[in-house]
């Protein structure tokens, strides 16, 4: 391949060569309008060339080689073909197009002849050829244009002029004249211009150079991504290097432009050509708030393998100082692996006008202001995934995160990790083995608190798991095996109690004989779970059993009948289902009150939010330190609406309650006799307004008390490109449980809040975006956001004026008034050198349903 764009040149020579013998006399020789066809010599380097008498005698394929629509072979979007025009990328009016068409399984250019055309031929002597007018040679998909071509046989080389064109499949060069050697393999063009077709990059230059690795060299020229009559951008210096095979472009003493406006030099600069992996500086992402004021970020990707490589990012934030994020990815036949480190020595403190008001007015002291000012901050993170768990064998995954504090995140942010607002921090690692039937693991985890108000989970060092699937004459048989070990960092809650430690075993072993079938199913099912413990005898009461057991023996039957109607273009569907729970009430007493100030045994356990999901499961608990007794009837019914045409879902009701036939006694913190004889109402409604938007609204109602608990309900739409988004939401849970860090209290309060985000193209190369998320409880605005999106062809602008709550405040005080961050978020991106910073994607796509896939499209 590394002489794939000059072997027309050894032709060149071997035309000479072959047609005009040693003998030619010596004064020059005028041959007429010449066609010739050759074919290379199997046993040597030679050529056998033949000529034609006629233009007629030119084979079929030499119609492929056609005139150029213009320069660049450039088309407007309304000449493209409809499979063209489809794949036009956002902001641009049309791509350049390789006259040559596909040439993926075409022959290779070395299995065709050549074919040779001009206007006239003057032979001088044996060692001198010309040709002029309209000088044409092709082989297969490569060919070369000019008005004339002389070619030295002492010397072997070739000087083309007038309006010299050579084409390769997916690359067009062009210039006034160009000189070519076949010794050395290489090509240089005068007053020249390129096309990489498939990159959507072309250049110009006092000089091209064609070398002999294929690459393309410019000297005294500029690059671009834009389309021609536009330079909105370019890189232009002293030489640059553009590696085609590679897929990556070099550049020395190098000026990015924009416009005519130069914005940046640097001496050597390395950089992708279009989205493959190069390594170089990507473009910087800049934000401002009245927070942690100005935020810059400049990443370094070193592509060091092609399995692996990293994302180096320095960062000034005002206020705190310089830090340095680093990314590395590595993957092997075994493992795929993510790391992120980052570390921001000695901490200047930040500046928050907020909290620095808050100080002068003597509310809190500097101290609780700026707690980290001197500090080392980091992060550290990990994440692994192993073998092949789908196919059978051993697998293993690590999720690993650390920070140096519970603040990190809201004061830093991170440029080249995301956190997605967690409340906690996994640091987990599993190796587990697939057998036929059976599943075995070893787990280790602990998490870190982000949130002030929720305490610190236990870990678990080590857990155990053993789970078996067996199906036998129609049979299924479960057999799940877990045993932990519970301890805790700190091993003391926040009023210094001593916490309970220990091990936990638990089986839960279960047989079911499910009949399903068009008209619905039916499952019965009885099992048997278990418990047991071994606790730590430190902080255990006197009277406290330290090694309990407990077990209860379960029967349930679930079943569904779907009745069908079909009605012109729809097929309407009733699907009643009937869900009948027993479990044996145990005592759980040995696990209540057993310290000293009366803590219970409960490692892991919670109960579960209320929803039409959990109409159907078998334990209102979500964890293993608790078997709840039951006794219990859950009826509901859900209808759905279809499309006999396309099969599409467009309607569906759900409606569900549970009944239950006795009191229940087991609850998380002793004997909680619940003697309600129903559950809340749940029922779910989703609808769809079009084949793009849908509406949906999930409830809960009390009976009893005759209110709605918890309800949500939205409408999203999505155009089919995915240029337009929006989404309206509205969320509402009555008594929502929310601590209050300042007083040291848990106080009850009404969620009750409304969401609107949308991104809407104005035309072809603007979009508006925003975000209003307001809580009617408070009164406030939670975060707004507004900005916009140019993307134009070669490059794309967003800038975001963003507010948002200040949580720094929020965790030091409930009795002011809360206040909001303002900010300023700006990115551009120059396509065709690689990627930009990620803080305003980050912000889109945590508020825009739909954005990341309109991301995602975008890059096709």
């Amino acid at each position: 391949m590394t002489k794939r764009y000059f072997s027309l040149l050894a032709v060149c020579s071997a035309i000479a060569t072959s047609t005009f013998a040693d003998d030619t006399p010596t004064n020059s020789l005028s041959l007429g309008k010449t066609y010739l066809r050759c074919y290379p010599q199997a046993d040597s380097n030679q050529w056998d060339c033949a000529e034609y008498s006629s233009e007629t005698n030119l084979p079929i394929g030499r119609s492929q080689i056609q005139q150029a629509p213009n320069a660049y072979d450039f088309v407007s979007a309304e000449n493209l073909t409809p499979a063209a025009q489809s794949a036009l990328l956002p902001g641009c009016t049309g791509m350049y197009i390789d006259p040559l068409g596909d040439q993926t399984n075409a022959p290779s250019p070395e299995n065709t002849p050549l074919i040779v055309e001009a206007d006239d031929s003057v032979l001088t002597g044996s060692q001198k050829a010309q040709l002029d007018g309209n000088v044409q040679i092709s082989q297969g998909a490569r060919s070369i244009r000019a008005d004339s071509m002389t070619y030295s046989r002492e010397t072997e080389e070739a000087s083309l002029a007038g309006g010299v064109t050579i084409r390769n499949p997916g690359l067009l060069i062009r210039g006034d004249k160009a000189s070519m050697s076949t010794t050395r393999n290489q090509a240089s063009f005068e007053n020249a211009i390129f096309v990489l077709h498939g990159q959507h990059i072309r250049g110009q230059a006092d000089a091209i150079r064609q070398t002999s690795d294929s690459s393309i060299v410019l000297e005294g020229g500029s690059i671009t991504s834009c389309e021609p009559g536009s330079n909105a951008w370019s890189l232009g210096g002293a030489e640059i290097k553009i590696d085609n095979e590679k897929g990556q472009g070099t550049g020395k003493h190098i000026t990015l432009k924009v416009g005519k406006v130069p914005i940046m030099y640097v001496p050597y600069i390395a950089f992708p050509l279009g989205d493959q992996r190069q390594s170089g500086l990507l473009f910087p992402s800049i934000s401002s708030s009245d927070n942690g004021g100005l935020d810059a970020a400049v990443p370094f990707y070193w592509n060091m393998a092609p399995n692996y490589d990293a994302t180096i990012t320095p960062r000034i934030i005002s206020g705190r100082g310089a830090m340095l994020e680093v990314e590395g990815r590595h993957l092997n036949k075994s493992f795929y692996t993510e790391s992120n480190i980052a570390y921001l020595p000695n901490d200047d403190g930040g500046q928050d006008k907020d909290l620095d008001t808050l100080v002068s007015n003597g509310d809190i002291t500097e101290s609780q202001a700026h707690p980290y000012t001197g500090q080392n901050r980091w992060l550290g993170h990990l994440s692994q995934q192993g073998g092949s768990a789908s196919n059978g064998g051993w697998y293993s995954t690590i999720d690993f995160t650390k920070v140096s504090d519970q603040d990190y995140f809201r004061d830093l942010g991170a440029s080249s990790f995301s956190e997605q607002n967690q409340s906690y921090l996994d640091q987990r690692a599993e190796l587990g083995y697939l057998f036929e039937h059976w599943t075995v693991s070893a787990m280790a985890q602990n998490r870190q608190v982000l949130l002030y108000d929720l305490d610190t989970p236990y870990r678990r060092a080590p857990q155990l798991n053993a789970i078996g699937h067996y199906s036998v004459n129609g049979f299924e048989f479960k057999l799940d095996n877990e045993l932990v070990r519970f301890d805790h960092p700190s091993n003391e809650w926040r009023n210094g109690d001593t916490l309970i430690t220990g091990s936990r075993l638990s089986t839960d072993y279960r047989a079911a004989w499910p009949i399903r079938g068009r008209w619905g199913f039916i499952k019965p099912e009885v099992g048997y779970k278990a418990l047991g413990y071994q606790l730590e005898s430190d902080g255990l009461a006197s009277s406290a059993e330290s090694s309990p057991t407990l077990g209860a023996a379960q029967a349930s039957i679930d079943m569904s009948v779907i009745f069908e109607h079909r009605g012109g273009s729809i097929m309407q569907t009733i699907e009643p289902r009937v869900y009948y729970l027993h479990r044996a009430y145990t005592d759980h007493s040995d696990l209540y009150a057993v310290t000293a100030d009366g803590q219970n045994v409960n490692f892991d356990t919670s109960i579960r939010t209320f929803s039409y999901s959990q109409l159907f499961r078998d334990s209102r608990f979500g964890g293993r330190d608790r078997l709840d007794d039951a006794n219990q009837t859950t009826v509901g019914l859900t209808s759905r609406w279809y499309s006999n045409n396309s099969g599409r879902e467009l309607f569906s009701a759900s409606i569900g309650q549970v009944f239950h036939n006795a009191d229940r006694r087991v609850g998380l913190n002793g004997e909680e006799l619940n003697t309600g004889q129903t559950s809340e109402l749940a029922a779910d409604v989703s609808v769809m307004l079009g084949p793009l938007s849908r509406f949906y609204v999930n409830s809960i109602y009390d009976t009893e008390a005759a209110e709605i608990t918890r309800a949500s309900s939205g409408v999203y739409y999505h155009s089919q490109d995915l240029s337009t988004l929006a989404n309206l939401s509205y969320s509402y849970v009555r008594d929502y449980r929310q601590s209050s860090i300042a007083a040291g209290t848990t106080e009850a309060t009404d969620i009750d809040q409304v969401d609107l985000s949308f991104v809407t193209p104005i035309n072809k190369q603007w979009s508006l975006m925003g975000r209003y998320n307001y809580d009617f409880t408070q009164a406030q605005e939670l975060e707004t956001f507004l900005g916009f999106e140019y993307n134009d062809c070669c490059y794309r602008v967003r800038l975001l004026a963003r507010k948002w709550l200040d949580s720094n405040i929020a965790s030091l005080t409930d009795n002011h008034d809360l206040e909001h961050d303002q900010g300023v978020f700006f990115e551009v991106h120059f396509k065709g050198l690689g990627g930009s910073g990620a803080k305003v994607n980050s912000i889109l796509e945590d508020s825009i349903r739909g954005y990341q896939e309109r991301e995602r499209r975008n890059k096709q």
